[in-house]
């Protein structure tokens, strides 16, 4: 689950939409077939269309985050930048990995969680090995 729960805005809204049904979306550009990061900021007049992407990917960097809990505890966190089949990278938590493993060129596919307990907490992508 993530560390804090999300919320839509007005620019999220078509992303986390097809997050709750299990889709994660790009924005492609309609006259070269180009596909963007969600994060790339979109001008109204570009022709742009959300497109559901394969969802798969290969590792292209890694890290273990290292978080103390509060009874003394901790637990490493596996994050990583993944490269999209369609193009954009995607930096994003690695579920089901070894820490200690060498990632380099891991095939990967997306899978999704809710980001809190309420109904309001929208659904999140992660990545697991293919």
């Amino acid at each position: 689950m993530a560390l804090v729960p999300v919320a839509r805005d007005h620019a999220s809204a078509e992303f986390f939409d097809g997050t709750r049904l299990g889709e994660l979306r790009l924005p492609r550009r309609c006259d070269t077939g180009e596909y963007l990061s969600p994060h790339t900021p979109i001008a109204p007049d570009d022709d742009v269309e959300q497109v559901a992407a394969s969802g798969t990917g290969r590792v292209v960097s890694w890290s273990a985050v290292h978080h103390k809990l509060p009874d003394g505890g901790a637990f490493r966190l596996v994050v990583g930048i993944v490269e999209l089949d369609e193009g954009p990278w995607w930096w994003t938590r690695l579920a089901e990995v070894d820490p200690d493993a060498d990632l380099s060129d891991l095939r990967v596919r997306v899978a999704f969680e809710p980001s809190g307990p309420e109904p309001e907490n929208e659904v999140i992508p992660y990545f697991r090995p293919a």
